[in-house]
């Protein structure tokens, strides 16, 4: 059940779809807004994005694979190399999450998997190495320093611009692993790459 608020930086109404949306940006004044149990709490300005070719944008429907989805949120990070996109979709009807991972015009779909072993630090792992993960072992790819730039509509976590990510890429099992690195949360998603052939938009 969607919940209404109001934007406590210009007042514009906003509608938050997901019950797990932590954050809300303000399309109109780019306003950051943590959600909580008494309203909106101003989390911080946000920065416009600017604008990339995309065949999604928040608000669009479609299906991935026959799965229905609706897109609530982007956040963009940056890195040496130019930036990437993440998608927050819910699917329907059950309304759980996915990242769609957008970089360079290619998707892949990223769940969230819950860690059950210890994990090195980002410090401690290099392109080419073997590292251990919930009992899989990860060839590494990438390895990457990046930055938030900012994002728009319902995401699941604070969105704070300028904020360091660190984040490594491997494979495993012929499917696509990412570890990102935060202050307070390192996070272990399992991705699937999305064809443009099975990304359906209505």
């Amino acid at each position: 059940m969607s919940r209404q608020f109001t934007c406590p930086s210009c007042g514009a109404p906003l509608q938050v779809e997901h019950r797990f949306s932590r954050v809300v940006v303000c399309q109109y004044c780019n306003q950051s807004a943590s959600i909580t149990p008494g309203g909106l709490d101003p989390a911080g300005k946000g920065v416009s994005l600017v604008g990339a070719p995309s065949r999604l944008s928040v608000g669009a429907t479609g299906r991935i694979d026959g799965a229905s989805f609706r897109v609530l949120g982007r956040l963009r990070y940056g890195y040496d190399g130019g930036f990437w996109d993440e998608w927050f979709l819910v699917t329907e009807p059950d309304s759980s999450q996915l990242w769609l991972q957008e970089d360079d015009g290619e998707f892949t779909a990223f769940e969230k998997e819950a860690i059950t072993s210890a994990l090195p630090s980002f410090d401690e792992i290099g392109v080419g190495q073997s590292i251990s993960a919930n009992g899989r072992t990860l060839f590494i790819t990438e390895r990457l320093e990046a930055m938030i730039l900012g994002g728009e509509g319902e995401l699941y976590f604070a969105v704070t611009p300028g904020a360091d990510v660190f984040t490594v890429d491997g494979t495993a099992d012929g499917q696509v692993w990412s570890i990102e690195y935060q202050p307070d949360e390192i996070t272990l998603s399992r991705g699937t790459p999305v064809s443009h052939a099975a990304l359906e938009l209505d």
